[in-house]
């Protein structure tokens, strides 16, 4: 049996195990981030620069051989804290506020987590996407923090195997999944309203 796993994944993993791969990973401008925030009277957010506090900088993934051996990096294209950054700007946008400066509230925080991974199965690959951030939300004019907030988007996709645009799909419904945290957090929901 063990033979048989060893085997499956050697030949559902798909492009070369031996070559590094570029992910282009971004929020779906179709995307639907509507959720409570939208109740919440219009505000002007303004970001600052998040940090990178998770483990492995270098990389989002490892892609690995029919053995789980560690063979080749999966990076992305563009910095992970950016990538969050316009994606919860674009998340707030859509519910209704506006992002930049002079600001009412100002965001800050870390991306902690940013990883993609594969499980392979007797048949079939699990494709598993994960996202999470800390952020802390400020007052623009009494620079009193109004909310503090741990934010995790999963997705994952079974299939018989794929290819970097799958990959890329999985890390994109992730990054959507944690945008979602944000804008239906009625704890930031509350602490805005009460502001």
């Amino acid at each position: 049996m063990r033979l048989a796993l060893v085997l499956a994944a050697a030949l559902l993993l798909p492009g070369c195990a031996f070559t590094d791969a570029q992910l282009s990973i971004r929020h779906r401008d179709e995307a639907n981030f509507q959720g409570p925030l939208s109740n919440v009277p219009p505000s002007r957010f303004e970001f600052q620069a998040l940090t990178d506090t998770r483990p492995d900088q270098q990389r989002i993934g490892w892609k690995v051989n029919g053995y789980g051996q560690k063979t080749a990096t999966i990076t992305s294209t563009t910095p992970v804290t950016v990538i969050v950054t316009d994606a919860v700007a674009a998340g707030l946008q859509r519910n209704g506020h506006i992002v930049g400066a002079p600001s009412d509230v100002k965001v800050s925080g870390s991306v902690t987590r940013f990883w993609f991974e594969f499980d392979p199965n007797l048949f079939t690959i699990e494709f598993i996407g994960n996202v999470e951030a800390d952020l802390e939300f400020t007052d623009a004019k009494s620079g009193k923090a109004i909310h503090k907030g741990h934010y995790s988007g999963t997705y994952s996709k079974k299939t018989g195997g794929g290819l970097e645009a799958t990959w890329t799909d999985v890390m994109n419904q992730a990054l959507e999944k944690m945008v979602e945290d944000v804008m239906f957090d009625e704890e930031l929901v509350e602490a805005l309203q009460a502001r």
